[in-house]
């Protein structure tokens, strides 16, 4: 049996490496390609050139229309992500507990409701969006991006946490309201220190979600100095007769970087924040 079950695992791996290596092939010439001095036409680097980093971080091509540094770009992505990730975690935990906890009409259609919401392609929604943002007067800031994106991150995280909430034992809760814990007290101070690994989980995802957005900045936004890296790098291929492509796979590595690093880090934590909200 147990021979059995490691030949299983053995070609279970092999099989998923051998499809990961086309995917993996495209990444590596990304790289390559980021530091030839010329288009790279196979796989292997044949003028080694750090030209296009360099020019990355110092002064970025006019015909792009985006501001001259990096930085700022960096800066206005940084601000989306960590608001679309702090935002989803408040409304997230709170919404998971009211769902996991409290007793009142209209719940299973509430639940029922998020799983509808979720099978909603992302473009349907976006006109209707747009017009509510726009009676908000909500437009060409930083805040319409930040509530649209975590709309949309909204219902997987809330599922998550609900899930870890259900797995807290109700004599937990009511020790601490005989002991004169209010409401809100006690969500924040007891229960959401038990949900650690599935705020974790959802932060993370609500940070990547907010890092690699682009329809919504693309869409709201119409100032360029507000734009992020998403819509830089859309910039370098539609507003240029030439594209560098040696410079645009730059951006796409720097672009990719921080959420396959976090990703990496996290990955152990991440995979069992998702499972463990998932049990019930």
């Amino acid at each position: 049996m147990m021979v059995a079950a490691k030949w299983k695992k053995t070609v279970s791996i092999s099989f998923l490496s051998l499809l990961s290596v086309p995917l993996l092939l495209l990444y590596v010439w990304l790289l390559f390609n980021s530091i030839n001095g010329k288009p790279l036409y196979s796989l292997f680097p044949d003028q080694l050139s750090l030209r296009s980093w360099f020019q990355l971080f110092s002064r970025l091509p006019a015909a792009s229309g985006m501001p001259e540094s990096v930085f700022p770009i960096i800066g206005n992505t940084l601000i989306v992500a960590c608001g679309v990730m702090i935002l989803n975690l408040f409304v997230c935990g709170l919404a998971g507990y009211a769902i996991s906890r409290l007793k009142f009409k209209g719940k299973d259609l509430l639940l029922s409701s998020l799983l509808i919401m979720k099978a909603f392609p992302l473009l349907i929604l976006l006109i209707a969006t747009y017009f509510v943002l726009f009676y908000l007067r909500l437009l060409n800031s930083f805040l319409s991006v930040i509530l649209a994106r975590t709309a949309m991150e909204l219902v997987m995280g809330t599922w998550i946490i609900k899930g870890f909430f259900d797995n807290i034992p109700l004599e937990i809760e009511e020790s601490a309201k005989i002991d004169g814990c209010s409401l809100f007290t006690l969500w924040r101070k007891i229960m959401i220190p038990l949900v650690k690994p599935g705020l974790f989980a959802v932060g993370i995802m609500a940070f990547i979600g907010g890092w690699s957005d682009f329809i919504f900045v693309y869409t709201f936004i119409f100032d360029q100095s507000k734009w992020t890296l998403s819509v830089f790098l859309y910039s370098l291929i539609s507003s240029q007769e030439s594209v560098d492509y040696n410079f645009l796979s730059t951006v796409s590595i720097f672009y990719m970087l921080p959420t396959i690093m976090m990703y990496g880090f996290v990955q152990k934590g991440l995979t069992k924040g998702v499972l463990g909200g998932g049990i019930k």
